[in-house]
């Protein structure tokens, strides 16, 4: 009998706000530094849409956007290796 293991619960690692700050992206997303965040954003790097508010200083993203693409990259982590050139 095959056991399919039980996906994490993304709650415990996103806010419970609507949007989220570069430091949160960043920490879900992998990145050591909200300045590498910045630069993959840059580059055009980045799986996710991230936006300024006015008023607010940085940039920040969908709580919402992120967590589609945690879920999407927790169910095919092999096409995540192969999008980005492969691993080295």
């Amino acid at each position: 009998m095959s056991v399919t293991p039980k996906p994490p619960a993304l709650e415990l690692y996103l806010p419970r706000t609507p949007i989220m700050s570069a430091a949160d992206i960043a920490r879900v997303m992998g990145f050591p530094s909200t300045e590498a965040l910045a630069k993959a954003r840059l580059a055009g790097r980045l799986p996710i849409e991230m936006f300024k508010l006015s008023g607010r200083r940085g940039w920040f993203a969908s709580t919402d956007r992120v967590r589609a693409w945690l879920e999407h990259t927790l169910q095919h982590p092999s096409q995540q290796v192969e999008e980005e050139g492969g691993m080295t």
